[in-house]
């Protein structure tokens, strides 16, 4: 069984707005059989099949789903015995989409009169749905039970406008308007009906009354789920902004984590260098120390061996005289020989201090870098506010970049620092003062820039600062207009404790916030990428970044 890809979601509740609203002809077509809805039924999930294309599909496999989006067309919840045909007729019928459809099926015929049967029919009475010509329509609006209906160009009516101009007839007698509705039979009924067959139900009401309170119910249903739709719309967007900030996250983390596994490779084999320097000088020593006994026992050996040919020889020929004087001779070097086999050799150390401490200290080195790394790694929720290490001058970071402190304090220089990475939609970025030179004219400057500047030749700092939105003590300062505005008072009354932070929402207007509350929008059309700075003014000697916080 084949199926067309469209999904067609059920019709406008509202009679009144789906009547207001046109239905493309592919919308009338059932996406199993492609043909115009016969008894369209509505699944759980909102799309719209034919009666007998839900049996036919459900009858085709077993725990069959909605064809379109898999959703489940019925919970079995352990009777999978049911038939299909009951499961079916178990939901509700579109009545708006099948009054649509057999409204287009009036206006798709042949497109002849109804009575000419051989003219073209130009016009369509919007109560009887005849077709008629020219002729016919004079005809029409002549005859007393027709006079008063509208009589209109084919051309211009829809189905819908046809379905939403029929008039609701009694359920007993096709032919007579309805004008009561019997709730308890949930029926609309004739007044004769009301007399003969209805007049002891306990609630019967005006059919226009009833049809005011639908109106009004589906109309709330409606406003409902607009309401829901955005809110899952602005769900997804979120989500969605969340998936590709993972995917930075991800680059992010890599490169921080290729970054410090290179410099502790480097690290280890500058470690490797130094400590196989220190054995090998160490293994030199010793091996030089081998070599001078050895050459002293080599001598003493020489001296030795020399010494024992000269007796062997004496020995040998042993002339009388010779002999003794050889014997003494002899005696007296031989005496003054060494012949000591035991001289010690200066022994081997590899485990030395200096091996050890320097170990120790690479050991510590690569800790402290791990331990960086872990507070460094971007997380999803929420993302942290650290300052880039190569931006602003005269100043100190520490806290794995978080804590800025002025190194001099300079009143001619100012001194900037910069937000690592990029800012986040709905996020705050604050930071909090912890230490000021004179409080009585503490002050900070603050905005967002474009391009991450490198290190700036201060004190012409802002003239550096390319496609950037500045706040100060007294207002806001565009790059581009020069326009003051008092958003930021509350600059001028910073102490030490006070926190300062910017915002940028969704519509890429800049807030300004001070102790946590939002002062209002100070800058607006920001465009995005674009990175926080903090300006540390020659009477801040630190601050701190502090957790951001997403707000909405």
């Amino acid at each position: 069984m084949s199926i067309r890809p469209q999904q067609h979601l059920a019709s406008e509740p509202d009679w009144p707005l789906a009547m207001a609203t046109v239905v493309q002809v592919h919308e009338r077509e059932c996406a199993v059989c492609t043909n115009d809805f016969t008894t369209p039924k509505i699944l759980p999930c909102g799309h719209l099949l034919c009666r007998q294309c839900v049996i036919s599909w459900m009858d085709s496999k077993s725990d069959a789903g909605c064809p379109l989006c898999t959703c489940p067309i019925v919970e079995h919840q352990g009777n999978s015995s049911r038939i299909a045909a009951d499961v079916v007729d178990a939901l509700p019928t579109d009545s708006v989409m099948e009054a649509i459809v057999e409204s287009a099926s009036i206006l798709m015929n042949d497109g002849m009169c109804t009575a000419c049967d051989d003219l073209k029919a130009e016009y369509i009475c919007m109560q009887c749905l005849e077709r008629m010509c020219a002729s016919c329509i004079k005809i029409h609006k002549k005859m007393v039970v027709s006079r008063s209906h509208d009589v209109e160009s084919v051309s211009t009516v829809t189905p819908e406008r046809l379905a939403a101009s029929r008039p609701a007839l009694c359920a007993d007698h096709v032919t007579e308007k309805a004008e009561l509705f019997c709730v308890d039979h949930n029926l609309a009924i004739c007044t004769p009906c009301f007399s003969n067959k209805h007049k002891a139900c306990p609630d019967v009401k005006s059919l226009d009354e009833k049809m005011k309170s639908a109106e009004d119910a589906i109309n709330s249903l409606r406003e409902k789920l607009l309401k829901a739709e955005e809110n899952l719309k602005q769900a997804i967007d979120k989500l969605n902004v969340r998936l590709r900030r993972a995917d930075v996250t991800e680059q992010q983390n890599m490169a921080l984590l290729d970054k410090t596994c290179d410099r502790l490779q480097s690290m280890v084999d500058e470690c490797r260098k130094q400590v196989k320097k220190l054995i090998s000088d160490s293994v030199s020593k010793f091996k030089k120390s081998l070599c001078d006994v050895k050459i002293e026992l080599e001598k003493r050996l020489g001296k030795v061996t020399s010494h024992k040919h000269l007796v062997t020889r004496a020995t040998t020929v042993r002339p009388r005289p010779a002999l003794i004087h050889a014997a003494q001779t002899l005696t007296d070097r031989v005496n003054s020989l060494d012949l000591s086999d035991e001289l010690q050799a200066d022994p081997l150390v590899i485990s030395s201090p200096e091996i050890t401490k320097y170990c120790d200290d690479v050991v510590k080195d690569i800790s402290d870098e791990l331990i960086g790394l872990k507070g460094q790694l971007i997380v999803d929720e929420p993302p942290v506010l650290v300052f880039h290490e190569t931006c602003g001058t005269n100043i100190r970071l520490s806290n794995f970049r978080k804590t800025a402190r002025k190194v001099q304090r300079d009143k001619d220089n100012d001194v900037l620092i910069f937000s690592r990475d990029a800012m986040i939609v709905n996020v705050l970025y604050e930071v909090r003062i912890d230490e000021i030179n004179t409080p009585a004219e503490c002050y900070v400057y603050l905005g967002v820039t474009r391009v991450l500047p490198a290190r700036l030749p201060l004190p012409s700092w802002s003239d550096h600062l390319k496609d950037s939105v500045i706040l100060w003590e007294n207002g806001v300062r565009d790059k581009d207009t020069s326009t003051m505005t008092n958003v930021v008072n509350a600059l001028e009354f910073l102490q030490v404790g006070s926190r300062v932070g910017l915002l940028l929402d969704s519509s890429n207007n800049l807030h300004f916030y001070a102790d946590g509350d939002d002062q209002g929008v100070a800058a607006k059309d920001v465009p995005q990428p674009c990175f926080a700075f903090f300006n540390l003014s020659y009477n801040v000697i630190q601050v701190t970044a502090l957790p951001t916080s997403e707000r909405t």
